[in-house]
């Protein structure tokens, strides 16, 4: 098994009665392309356990604090599935798909707090109020100039997974937008 680096190593700031920032260094992620209702659609699921989310910007968790983000109609990100993802690759002979391990082209930075919609909210052009951005929503755009994808995992927790590249850069815009509540 491979180490990623962290690029922020594992950074965080703030408090939850506020808003905390922090990195969730090397979760295991991997993308997933397989034509929705499709044999193959069927046997991933199956291997995964769990149903994948039906339309793009939605998220399916698990029992085990994995989760999978449908991020076009035939693509999804698939987080937290370490396991799973060696039985997928076994499946290949019989069904058309592709699952590539894409762990180390991003890391997570995680706000939790009840400021953290706020803090997002200067750096974020979408929606993030409750009834457009509800939890179990995933939404992707450019946050800072950067290409990010944005989670809302429960009530005033969300995950902001950037490119490796980024992730510094991305950082320090949350970290500026959430001085006035840290």
């Amino acid at each position: 098994m491979i180490t990623i680096e962290s690029p922020l190593k594992g950074i965080s700031t703030g408090t939850t009665a506020t808003v905390s920032l922090r990195e969730l260094p090397g979760l295991h992620t991997i993308d997933l392309r397989v034509t929705p209702g499709s044999p193959a659609a069927t046997a991933v699921t199956q291997a995964l356990g769990m149903g994948l989310p039906g339309k793009a910007g939605q998220m399916q968790h698990s029992i085990n604090d994995a989760y999978a983000l449908c991020l076009a109609p035939d693509w999804w990100l698939i987080v937290g599935f370490l396991e799973e993802e060696q039985r997928l690759a076994t499946l290949k002979d019989q069904y058309h798909y592709s699952v590539v391990d894409v762990s180390g082209q991003r890391t997570t930075i995680e706000l939790e707090g009840p400021n953290a919609r706020e803090v997002l909210a200067h750096l974020w052009e979408q929606d993030l109020r409750e009834k457009s951005f509800p939890v179990g929503s995933v939404s992707q755009g450019l946050m800072a100039k950067a290409p990010v994808i944005v989670c809302h995992m429960a009530p005033f927790r969300y995950r902001v997974m950037v490119r490796s590249s980024f992730a510094l850069h991305v950082w320090q815009a949350l970290a500026d937008a959430a001085e006035e509540w840290i």
